[in-house]
């Protein structure tokens, strides 16, 4: 009990977390939104286009898709194939789905650890971005803070798995 107590809590502050995130994403969403109008109303109406406006576009979208991965994860909107692991036992689906979360937990642990590598390299080479010298590093290490609510709800979804496989069987447990 103390341990399904846990794993709530986890789920409860993956979950918060999440959202504060979307939030982000969504500014990020309008943030290219904008850039996008005022370069192309700029362009058109006044024949002065935004001349950071494809350096605002792509930097916008690294904050809005990095935001969003967690809310995604949560939502189940990512790709899954569960055409045959859907007719298993109980047991069999949930070491599917915990096999699949430790999968993806370790594919988003390298992911913070190689774009904080990568931040860090960026930062010392005081690489910025060609038109407006924007630093690049703040968006590497965006990537990285994004990661870690994937890692949480990763994580959460793999102790569920783990005592769902654990789990002793009654007939009102039979799914």
């Amino acid at each position: 009990m103390k341990l399904n107590n846990s794993i709530n809590h986890l789920n409860s502050f993956s979950y918060k977390l999440s959202v504060w995130f979307e939030h982000i994403a969504i500014i990020g969403f309008l943030g290219m939104m904008a850039s996008t109008v005022i370069d192309v109303v700029g362009a058109k109406v006044f024949k002065w286009p935004l001349p950071v406006g494809t350096e605002a576009v792509y930097l916008f979208q690294v904050i809005a898709i990095a935001a969003a991965i967690a809310f995604a994860q949560i939502d189940g909107r990512h790709i899954r194939v569960e055409l045959f692991v859907d007719k298993l036992p109980r047991r069999a689906r949930a070491f599917f789905h915990g096999l699949a979360s430790l999968l993806g937990l370790v594919l988003f642990v390298i992911l913070i650890w190689e774009s904080y590598e990568y931040g860090q390299a960026l930062r010392f080479a005081k690489d910025v971005t060609a038109t407006s010298q924007i630093p690049l590093f703040p968006f590497a290490f965006w990537l990285t803070l994004s990661f870690i609510p994937v890692c949480l709800i990763l994580l959460g979804e793999l102790l569920n798995s783990i005592q769902e496989v654990f789990k002793k069987w009654t007939p009102s447990s039979s799914a």
